[in-house]
């Protein structure tokens, strides 16, 4: 049978893929040729990072990468376009929408080259294709109790995309130049989705009761409750162990016996600017420096804020513009970053937050937000009620499993091994995983385990064997303290275990 067509549609400026699903859009057998068919469920960076390198060799693979992302693909590497259309029944948000904001990941840190080799290069090549862009000396800060902001140093360089983090990830399908095929907005279910057939040694997945085909190789780019779920009645019964998940804002020292990851709350609000004149800011602006764009905070209820419209300033020089254009000289677009604990205390099922739980969870960080900044005390007012932020519209989200706060180290392994195995492969069963969890809790380490699973997988039968499934999980130092992500080292010093997710301190400001 036929593959079905993947038609890549302009939206905006952004090239974002869709694809037309049918019963028969995947065939069984062996794949077209002959080819090794595989499956990839999940399309963030690691999900993406595999399907593009295993794809390189198209006489031997055909790749397909299922992502639950229906207008575009990237997980938590995702932003909102401008004009972006909102699901039928979903609120709509009529000054958000014009412009292009980061609801998630916010930055990409200089990644080590020794650590990241592969990934070094490729930011270099992001960066010379204008795909990245180096935030301005200075504008990544460290926000103190007292509201002081320090730039963080300038030894490490810190990057976003040009268009957005979530463009990253189409980028990395566009630049596959259809080499793999991507389906969107499929959600392969968790219950029955996935099935091994005994008789054929082939993975069989399915999407609401439409069987979408049947693969030699299965690798899982997902975490979370479904990826537990949807190994839980396949013969594979050593690496689902490792899928089993805990949701917590914290983890053990000596790293729990179960993948671990927090919720956060992702708060981005509009607000408008004191006067029609760009020269007088909010008063959340006013708060802080000029070239502040992110800030990572130490507050019971934060972890970071950034300044979109300071991210995604001005209107792209092309016809076709996707862009906040003029709408920064009336209004500012921030985004708060809850920590862990805070979405713990406060969390609600993610797909449906009551509004009750809108607006109490909005109204606390942003009490939170003056609380930090000191804007209170800059109004002289005691009552820690008042709001002195006001936003014209406000967009709730909940990421319910957010970051891993432990990665996964199969035994045996030394510090070296262990950067170049970060996935699992059951050879049996043709299956695996790739995960930041399964290296280092950041888009670096989810990118590498991709492209390691990838590595895996292109190498010959008979030189393969199974990858990982036994070994223990370590705490991830650096997303257990920051509650975000794994960030280099900033004027510290590595620690001497060298273990991944281990050696990451939280980023120290700069004197």
């Amino acid at each position: 049978a036929a593959a079905a067509a993947a038609a890549v549609r302009q939206t905006h400026g952004m090239a974002t893929t869709t694809t037309t699903m049918s019963a028969h859009s995947i065939g069984g057998g062996g794949g077209r040729n002959n080819k090794c068919k595989v499956a990839i469920v999940g399309g963030g960076i690691a999900g993406l990072s595999c399907a593009q390198k295993l794809s390189q060799d198209d006489d031997r693979f055909e790749v397909t990468c299922y992502d639950t992302g229906r207008l575009r693909p990237g997980g938590r590497c995702s932003s909102r376009q401008v004009g972006d259309i909102a699901k039928e029944d979903d609120p709509t948000y009529p000054l958000l929408s014009q412009f292009r904001y980061d609801h998630a990941a916010q930055l990409i840190a200089d990644p080590d080259p020794e650590q990241f080799p592969a990934f070094s290069q490729q930011v270099k090549e992001w960066v010379a294709q204008g795909i990245l862009k180096e935030f301005p000396q200075g504008s990544v800060c460290q926000i103190s109790k007292n509201g002081q902001t320090k730039p963080l140093s300038t030894s490490s360089s810190f990057y976003h995309a040009t268009k957005g983090m979530g463009s990253l990830a189409t980028s990395m399908v566009e630049s596959s130049g259809g080499s793999f095929q991507l389906e969107q907005d499929v959600w392969v279910s968790p219950s029955s989705g996935v099935r091994y057939q005994k008789n054929t040694g082939k993975w069989k997945l399915q999407a609401k009761g439409e069987t979408l085909g049947y693969y030699d190789q299965l690798i899982l780019a997902h975490n979370g409750k479904c990826a537990d779920r949807i190994m839980s009645n396949t013969p594979a019964t050593d690496l689902h162990q490792l899928l089993r998940v805990n949701f917590a804002p914290t983890v053990p020292a000596h790293g729990g016996n179960k993948m671990t990851l927090n919720s956060l709350y992702s708060l981005t609000i509009v607000l408008p600017k004191s006067s029609s004149s760009s020269s007088s800011p909010s008063p959340l602006s006013r708060a802080l420096p000029e070239p502040f764009q992110c800030g990572f905070l130490n507050h019971p209820h934060l972890r970071m804020i950034s300044c979109q419209s300071r991210k995604y300033p001005s209107m792209d020089n092309t016809s076709n513009s996707n862009s906040n254009s003029n709408n920064n000289d009336k209004y500012e677009v921030w985004n708060i970053l809850s920590s862990a604990k805070f979405a713990k205390k406060y969390k609600a099922p993610q797909e449906f937050l009551p509004p009750e739980t809108v607006e109490q969870v909005s109204t606390l960080l942003l009490q939170a937000v003056q609380e930090s900044l000191g804007l209170i005390n800059n109004v002289n007012d005691a009552d820690d009620n008042i709001m002195v932020l006001s936003p014209l519209e406000k967009r709730l989200q909940l990421w319910g499993a957010a970051v891993p706060l432990n990665v996964w180290r199969g035994s045996g392994e030394d510090a070296a091994a262990a950067q170049q195995q970060p996935f699992l492969w059951d050879e049996t069963y043709q299956v695996g995983v790739c995960g930041d969890w399964l290296m280092e809790p950041s888009i670096a380490g989810a990118w590498t385990s991709g492209h390691a699973m990838a590595e895996h997988l292109l190498k010959m039968s008979s030189s393969r064997g199974t990858v990982g499934l036994q070994g223990h999980f370590e705490r991830s130092e650096s997303s257990s303290e920051l509650g975000l992500a794994a960030l280099p080292v900033v004027g510290g010093a590595p620690n001497s275990s060298g273990s991944r997710g281990t050696s990451k301190p939280l980023p120290q400001a700069a004197s």
